[in-house]
């Protein structure tokens, strides 16, 4: 039972494993897209706030990198962490904030840059500090969306445009360590009247990065963490709680086999609300019923084929003993009543061996195309003229495929059995692997004319050993098919399909 403790053990915490994985991975994904869908927005935001602050003064002024530095802090909320100014050429020029984890951004160390002037800032970012050698920065290939920003200007007119980059056209920027390229919510191309001015790389925070919402995400992940433990304890109890009752079930099913086996009869059985359990309660009670039906059989058995060969014994030890005590003649008469006797038993030997033979395990028939007048031949070899007179044969569809010895066994059998139910005539009918018989008579109620020795009234013989149709029966059983009798308005049909 340990074993099955721990099939159900491992088979409980497999399913639970996979339910909290599926949720964690559910949760995971819907995170992931949440964090997607916050980090476009925000650039979606900034990128919307800067062509607002860039149409503003459009028309009265002239855009340089300066103009345009101030223009981007100050499209910038809360939200935006950090911002990458580069040169049209693609190197760092500028860096403002930080990362969405709070590390500074750095930028190559330059002696152009530390001779800057006054560095401009504002309320939510502030000018990096921090300065690493050119090596330290390496080609990331872009990921976020990329974005162009168009200004033109002349004497008369000006105009902004922003189209999004061609997903083909994305490039190649430096980034320090400390950034990867996925942390870039997005960049912009800014252009004045065709001359490209600045390259800006936007960063924004995620929401893990507000206490608030960190704690709301945490709130919800946790509870998964903590189901698996709680669960792998509800497994083991429900395991030890079911391998008990399948314990005591079992060794309940176990007593009943083993008194089934010792040969007792009307075993109790385990009651169980399963319904598995249930199908197999009702199985063992068909068996236990089928092996007392069986017992009761074998009894009947050795009473009736004790009966039925001693009768031939008896009359023969009856006649030799008259022979020696001179109440009869040795004479032929004699003998050949000896004759008829011994020649009843050996036949009454011959039809138990016989049936003993087709309930082996290893019997095989033999199926072959039966050649209709040859089987029928055979079969009216064993009959008298008078009784071959009494026959009426229907095979105009004959056909057969089967054991021909077998078959022709069971129909001598079956006519038999007919021409002993009275004087009238008797019906055969040969059909497509069918053959059904038929005569004047009335079946007697309570027979089971295909357990052995069971005989009806004189309508089917009373001189016949009993085995005739369980032989029959046999046989097409081989065959896999059946025997049937049946009463049909004051005649006696029995039919053998296969």
């Amino acid at each position: 039972m340990r074993r099955q403790f721990v099939r159900l053990f491992l088979g409980f915490v497999l399913v639970v494993a996979v339910v909290v994985g599926i949720q964690a991975t559910v949760f995971m994904v819907s995170i992931h897209r949440q964090r997607l869908n916050w980090t476009e927005s925000v650039f979606q935001d900034y990128l919307a706030a800067l062509s607002e602050n860039l149409s503003a003064g459009l028309a009265g002024r002239s855009y340089s990198m300066m103009s345009l530095e101030e223009l981007l802090l100050r499209s910038a909320d809360d939200r935006v962490s950090g911002l990458y100014i580069r040169n049209p050429d693609g190197t760092v020029a500028i860096a403002y904030g930080m990362t969405s984890g709070g590390a500074s951004l750095p930028v190559p160390h330059s002696d152009e840059y530390e001779g800057m002037g006054p560095m401009m800032s504002s309320p939510s970012m502030q000018r990096t500090h921090r300065q690493i050698s050119e090596q330290g920065f390496s080609a990331n290939e872009m990921h976020s969306a990329v974005y162009e920003v168009h200004i033109e200007k002349d004497a008369d007119t000006a105009s902004l445009s922003v189209n999004q980059q061609a997903e083909s056209q994305k490039h190649t920027i430096l980034l320090p360590p400390q950034v990867k390229a996925t942390d870039i919510a997005g960049s912009l191309v800014i252009s004045y009247n065709g001359e490209v001015l600045a390259l800006v790389d936007v960063l924004t925070f995620t929401p893990f990065t507000y206490k608030n919402t960190g704690y709301l995400f945490r709130g919800l992940l946790f509870p998964i963490f903590w189901a698996m433990p709680i669960a792998f304890v509800i497994a083991l109890m429900m395991a030890a709680s079911i391998s008990k009752r399948s314990e005591r079930y079992t060794q309940g099913i176990q007593r009943a086999l083993e008194q089934l086996s010792s040969g007792e009869n009307g075993v109790d059985l385990p009651k169980t609300s399963i319904d598995e359990q249930r199908v197999i309660n009702d199985s063992i009670k068909m068996l236990d019923e089928h092996l007392d039906q069986h017992k009761r059989s074998r009894q009947a058995w050795l009473r009736s084929i004790s009966h039925d060969l001693n009768t031939p014994v008896a009359s023969m030890k009856l006649l030799l003993d008259g022979i020696a005590d001179g109440v009869f003649p040795s004479d032929e008469k004699t003998l050949m009543a000896i004759k008829r006797e011994n020649d009843a038993l050996s036949a009454r030997i011959a039809q138990v061996v016989l049936y003993s033979n087709l309930q082996s395990p290893d019997m095989k028939v033999n199926k072959e195309e039966i050649d209709i007048p040859s089987f029928i031949q055979q079969v009216f070899s064993s009959l008298t003229k008078e009784e071959r007179d009494r026959i009426y044969l229907d095979a105009g569809e004959a056909s057969l495929l089967g054991d021909k010895d077998l078959l022709s066994y069971a129909a001598r059998a079956m006519l038999s059995n007919a021409l002993q139910a009275g004087e009238g005539t008797v019906g055969w009918s040969i059909g497509k692997n069918t053959m059904m018989f038929t005569n004047t008579g009335t079946l007697p109620e309570g027979v089971d004319f295909f357990e052995p020795w069971s005989k009806g009234d004189a309508s089917r013989g009373t001189s016949g050993s009993g085995l005739g149709l369980p032989i029959t029966a046999q046989i097409m059983y081989l065959h896999n098919g059946d025997a049937t009798i049946s009463q049909r308005e004051g005649e006696v049909v029995v039919n053998l399909r296969w």
